[in-house]
């Protein structure tokens, strides 16, 4: 079946066909292009919001580890003896020795390094004793009222009849300093 149109109603047919085509062109495919960008942008946005989610999980999880950590380093300040020089170390160490019956043979501090908080001394010591007096020893300087890190310890044998040891052993100090003490 053909459809036939008469000839009057050609205008009216290419005019409908032209305001078809004008509202596709102008109204149609423009607002098409912006939902179509809309939708890009949503996605974006999207994304950035999942990934802001881990990252304030993440930033909570640092603040609570900072938190933690200032908690341990408020207690520095109280446990430390601000007023320690080296001299009154390197005194109680060698005291420590003698009650202890080793020999120190050497005491030799290291050059003092300073930090954002405190100051690290590093010490090493040299002794001579039996395995039990060295262990007393070990335990006393552990004792003493500072932050002290034994970072290493050697012993090796001196002498066989005697049953004595040659000790060589390095620790770090940690202390506040006088001018940043309260």
């Amino acid at each position: 079946m053909k459809l036939s149109l008469p000839k009057s109603s050609t205008p009216l047919v290419v005019a409908c066909l032209g305001v078809l085509v004008a509202f596709v062109m102008l109204v149609y495919l423009p607002l098409h292009r912006s939902i179509v960008a809309a939708e890009e942008e949503l996605a974006s946005q999207q994304a950035t919001l999942y990934q802001e989610e881990t990252l304030l999980a993440q930033i909570e999880a640092h603040k609570t580890e900072c938190r933690e950590i200032e908690k341990v380093t408020s207690k520095w300040g109280e446990v430390t003896n601000s007023n320690l020089h080296l001299s009154q170390l390197l005194g109680k160490v060698s005291r420590e020795a003698r009650q202890a019956g080793t020999d120190a043979l050497r005491l030799d501090p290291g050059q003092v390094q300073t930090m954002q908080a405190v100051e690290r001394i590093p010490v090493q010591l040299g002794c001579r004793g039996t395995f039990q007096e060295i262990h007393t020893l070990i335990c006393q300087i552990e004792a003493l009222p500072y932050k002290l890190w034994l970072e290493r310890i050697e012993l090796a044998p001196s002498d066989q009849q005697k049953h004595e040891l040659n000790c060589e052993m390095e620790f770090a100090a940690f202390i506040v300093p006088v001018k940043d003490s309260h």
